[in-house]
């Protein structure tokens, strides 16, 4: 179960996104948005097993190597969506099971993760149903995990960094014009630095392609083998957006808001259709394109997130091939 936190520069191979069902204990009520508890949760989960992880993940770096949702409630999205907005704590009932989803971008978390199910699974307190996760004051049992690539809830799924390219190369035999970034969570992006010479706050609240891509580029080269890093040429996309290359051509967003704990955060739900308009451009350092580096990133947002905060359940993100 130990990983050697000293492999900083030794990259990932695989990519895991789990959804774990879990069951209250007991009657009570949760703030809507709760992406910053189940951070907190999930950290901890780690150090009951391997508290070196978990402070290196938590202190010592700053590539985010996991993701987590919000809690998800048992509710229609639409009277989620208001509860967020109006911060209206939201019942949690023992009959009727909830769900977080996690996302791995470290191969080695997830051998750590099924270990330590292993060992919680075989206690002695697993046989009077032990407690999973805590949230603010309401306790959780797991009931199940799920991490099937046909999940019918579309938010699971484990692929490799060489399975993302093959994709995109087998689609490229025919030209996609169109594709579909869903927006699941409150997505923001971190625009803030100094202006004019003084600091300023801004968190840009439109998927803006050069704010989606660039971002998603940064973390390719940030997680990818390193003989995979330079599939992906961020030079090459940020000048092919600027030229108009990737436009917006549809949407249905919505501004939206959620409340961390100290402070509320502004952003936006929902879906954005691109366009590719330039010519496939490409750099001999890369035998993609510049559309196909770019529909590599769409699909690597599934398990990365977007923007501001992924790892407090913000930015969850999804492909959805064509136009929607």
């Amino acid at each position: 179960m130990d990983i050697d936190i000293a492999r900083t520069n030794e990259a990932p191979s695989r990519l895991y996104g789990l959804l774990l069902r879990l069951r209250p204990l007991e009657y009570g009520t949760l703030m809507p948005f709760s992406g910053e508890l189940v951070h907190g949760a999930w950290l901890n989960w780690i150090r009951s097993y391997a508290p070196e992880v978990a402070t290196w993940l938590h202190d010592g770096n700053r590539r985010r190597l996991f993701t987590c949702s919000s809690l998800q409630f048992p509710l229609p999205v639409r009277k989620l969506r208001d509860a967020e907005r109006e911060n209206i704590h939201l019942p949690v009932d023992p009959t009727r099971p909830c769900a977080i989803r996690i996302t791995l971008l470290l191969g080695d978390l997830f051998p750590l993760f099924y270990d330590s199910l292993m060992q919680f699974n075989s206690s002695p307190d697993s046989a009077m149903q032990a407690p999973f996760i805590k949230l603010g004051k309401r306790t959780f049992l797991l009931e199940e995990v799920l991490l099937n690539n046909d999940d019918t809830t579309g938010w699971t799924g484990f692929t490799s960094f060489s399975d993302l390219v093959a994709a995109v190369q087998d689609s490229g035999q025919q030209r996609q014009e169109f594709f579909t970034l869903e927006f699941a969570s409150l997505t923001t992006f971190n625009r803030s630095g100094r202006t004019g010479g003084e600091q300023s706050s801004y968190y840009a609240r439109l998927p803006l392609p050069h704010y989606v891509f660039l971002g998603l580029a940064r973390r390719w080269q940030e997680l990818a083998p390193p003989e995979m890093v330079d599939l992906v040429q961020r030079d090459l996309i940020e000048q092919y957006i600027q030229d108009d290359g990737l436009v917006i051509d549809d949407y249905d967003l919505r501004p939206h808001i959620v409340r961390f704990v100290n402070h509320p955060q502004r952003g936006f739900i929902g879906t954005c259709t691109y366009r590719f308009r330039g010519s496939a451009a490409t750099d001999q350092n890369s035998p993609l394109t510049v559309q196909q580096q770019i529909l590599l990133l769409a699909r690597l947002a599934f398990y990365t997130g977007v923007g501001y905060k992924p790892a407090m359940g913000m930015g969850q993100c999804r492909f959805l091939s064509g136009r929607r």
